[in-house]
C-alpha cells in the first residue's frame, strides 16, 4: 500500500488564526513555506508517495492559503527527489481549459514526472466567484445541490475535463461545445505569420485558424490504460515495432521502479 500526505496550507497556529488576517502577515507565510519544505523533506525520505494539496485564494483569514495551484506544487517539487506532487485539483470554473492543460504538461515536465493532477467543480464561491471566467457558471455545495446551479456547473466541468484530455491527447484539435468553441470560429491570424504553416499545424495559408495544439506534450506517464493508449496513437502515426521506455533508475527507489515494470509488464505488454 503506497500512503499520501495532504495539506490545506493552513498559515499558522490558532492563536495567530483566531487574532485575525493572519493570510496577510509575511511573517507566517515564510514560516509556512519553511515548515512545508520540511515535511516535504521528511516524507521523501520517509518513502510517502505523495504530497498534496488544493486550491485556494483570496483566504486573508490564512486557514487555507495555497493559492496558485502551479507554484504550490514547484515548492513541493524542488524539496523532494520521488515524491508525486498531488495538486487536488484545479477549480475547473476559474481556469481556461486549453491554458490548464498547457499548464499542467509544463508542470509535469519541471517536475520531471511527478505531478499527479485532479479537476473539481468549486465550492468556496467567495473566490470562485470572484475569479470565475464566466459569470453563469456558480460555486456549488449543499446550499444548491440538485437544482440548476448544480447541473451548468457539472456540465461546465464535464466539457472542461473533455477539452483537457482532448488537448493532452491530439496534436492540434477543435472543439464545439456548449460552454467553449476552440478556436474562435472564423479566426484569422491578424498578421502573416509563416512560422505557423511551415513548421506547425492548424493553420491555413491565408492565417485561418483551423485548430490548436499545447506545447509541451505531457511525458508518457499514467495508469496502464492511459500509456496503452498513448502507444497505440504513437503507432498510427509511425509503424514501429520496438519501444524504448527510460526508467528512473538511481532516482527513484527499487521498490516503485519493480512496481512500474510490473505493471507495464503484465498489462500494458500483452496488448502489444
Amino acid at each position: 500500500m503506497q500512503f499520501h500526505l495532504f495539506m490545506y496550507c493552513t498559515i499558522g497556529r490558532r492563536a495567530e488564526l483566531e487574532a485575525g488576517m493572519a493570510g496577510q502577515r509575511p511573517e507566517l507565510y515564510q514560516r509556512m513555506l519553511d515548515e512545508i519544505a520540511e515535511y516535504v523533506r521528511f516524507a521523501d525520505q520517509a518513502g510517502f508517495a505523495g504530497f498534496g494539496h488544493p486550491e485556494h485564494h483570496l483566504q486573508v483569514e490564512g486557514f487555507e492559503i495555497s493559492n496558485e495551484p502551479g507554484l504550490m506544487a514547484m515548492w513541493i517539487g524542488q524539496h523532494s527527489r520521488s515524491l508525486r506532487v498531488n495538486t487536488v485539483g484545479w477549480v475547473a470554473p476559474t481556469h481556461n481549459p486549453v491554458r490548464t492543460a498547457e499548464y499542467v504538461a509544463t508542470l509535469d515536465h519541471m517536475l520531471q514526472g511527478r505531478l499527479g493532477v485532479g479537476f473539481v467543480r468549486g465550492y468556496q464561491a467567495r473566490w470562485v466567484h470572484t475569479l470565475r471566467i464566466r459569470p453563469d457558471i456558480p460555486a456549488v455545495g449543499p446550499w444548491n445541490q440538485r437544482t440548476p446551479e448544480d447541473d451548468i456547473n457539472r456540465d461546465y466541468f464535464k466539457e472542461f475535463v473533455d477539452i483537457v484530455l482532448l488537448a493532452w491527447a491530439k496534436d492540434t484539435f477543435s472543439y464545439q461545445g456548449r460552454f467553449w468553441t476552440i478556436p474562435d470560429p472564423d479566426f484569422v491570424n491578424p498578421h502573416v505569420h509563416t512560422t505557423y504553416t511551415r513548421y506547425g499545424r492548424g493553420v491555413g495559408e491565408d492565417m485561418r485558424i483551423h485548430e490548436v495544439g499545447i506545447p509541451p506534450r505531457e511525458l508518457l506517464i499514467g495508469d496502464p490504460d492511459m500509456v496503452s493508449r498513448r502507444i497505440e496513437e504513437a503507432q498510427r502515426r509511425v509503424p514501429i515495432n520496438e519501444c524504448f521506455l527510460l526508467i528512473p533508475q538511481g532516482i527513484h527507489d527499487r521498490d516503485k521502479i519493480l512496481t512500474s515494470l510490473e505493471l507495464f509488464a503484465t498489462r500494458v505488454m500483452p496488448r502489444f
